[in-house]
């Protein structure tokens, strides 16, 4: 079965992680640039986690085995010990509580899958094969990220700032739709972002409605 991509604010979530080693480490460093606030809970903490909760101030690590009270107050979990029972029993006490959980490499334990994301900036496109072929979907990222030209991110947060702007200056939303492609078609012309000023001029100056 397809899963519905939803996008929500993560920025001060509560995430757990039940494990210290390599897997969940790749499941940490997709999250940190969405402002997480992470607990990793295990005996054993590898030194890739450790370098990054040193930059990472919302990252507490707890050098101790996993208790069901560290699910209290969680939006979400990661189970990613090498432990099948202690995976199972995180998994089940999740969903009595209704917390999201995600169980590495187990895809029946599952109440959310992670997509293989393509982010630039506060651009972001998520992936997933419904957990059937995290191989597959991994290509299609890689061939995606590379057809995004690297001044989008910066693009779409100049667009962010002169928004109420356009909103305030059109009336209509086709007034408003032709504005943005001009923007956008000028900045691939030039094979960079438009500057807010130059955006501006446009606005004022240079944009007639066809």
């Amino acid at each position: 079965m397809a899963y519905f991509p939803f996008f929500i604010e993560l920025e001060g979530k509560q995430c757990l992680v039940v494990g210290g080693g390599d897997v969940a480490f790749r499941k940490i460093r997709e999250l940190v640039p969405f402002g997480v606030s992470i607990r990793v809970v295990a005996l054993e903490i590898c030194e890739a986690i450790r370098e990054l909760a040193a930059e990472y101030p919302k990252l507490m690590l707890v050098c101790r085995e996993y208790d069901e009270k560290d699910l209290e107050e969680m939006f979400f979990v990661i189970a990613a010990t090498d432990d099948e029972q202690c995976n199972r029993q995180i998994s089940e006490r999740c969903k009595r509580r209704r917390i999201l959980v995600n169980v590495v490499d187990d895809k029946d334990k599952c109440s959310f899958y992670f997509p293989s994301l393509v982010k630039q900036g506060d651009i972001v496109a998520g992936f997933s094969s419904g957990g059937n072929s995290p191989a597959l979907i991994k290509g299609l990222r890689r061939e995606l990220q590379e057809q995004i030209p690297e001044y989008y991110g910066k693009l779409n947060a100049h667009l962010g700032q002169l928004r109420p702007a356009v909103k305030e200056h059109f009336d209509t939303e086709e007034q408003r739709k032709q504005f943005y492609q001009k923007v956008i078609h000028r900045s691939r012309e030039l094979s960079r972002a438009l500057s807010v000023p130059e955006m501006e001029e446009i606005l004022h100056k240079g944009f007639t409605q066809n």
